[in-house]
């Protein structure tokens, strides 16, 4: 309702997303000569990349950024969303090779207690024993 009962073009500017691309891909010269025009449009949209609705924008293979499609246009939203992408997959690379790390401490340390274990350190020497003493009697039939 408020929408409604707002003045005409008092509070709110429209901006033309054609308009924009196009001036952000012109030469500085053209830039130049537009600005003392005063007919240079600013694009003063700032986007929030952590936003949760864009999520799948960098998980999911569906939703990728293809600079080669035809359709593709850069502009700086875009390339925050990029940037935003990557430094995503760096922290993910490093996670995983903290992880991994992690679990390679860990199985050092397991083996450790296994060897600890007294239960098993028993049975293993009864089982030497028992080999030694196998071995012994083979050598002793042999000769």
């Amino acid at each position: 309702m408020a929408l409604l009962m707002m003045d005409d073009e008092d509070d709110r500017r429209h901006f033309n997303y054609e308009k924009i691309v196009k001036q952000q891909n012109l030469s500085k010269t053209k830039k130049k000569q537009l600005m003392k025009k005063k007919e240079l449009l600013e694009d003063d949209f700032q986007v929030n990349v952590a936003d949760t609705r864009f999520q799948a924008l960098y998980t999911s293979h569906l939703f990728n950024l293809d600079p080669c499609d035809p359709n593709f246009k850069k502009t700086k939203a875009v390339e925050k969303f990029l940037e935003e992408k990557a430094r995503q997959r760096e922290q993910k690379q490093q996670n995983l090779a903290k992880q991994i790390q992690e679990n390679e401490i860990g199985k050092k340390e397991n083996i450790t207690k296994k060897a600890v274990d007294p239960a098993l350190s028993m049975l293993i020497k009864s089982v030497k024993n028992k080999t030694e003493e196998f071995q012994a009697r083979k050598k002793l039939k042999i000769k």
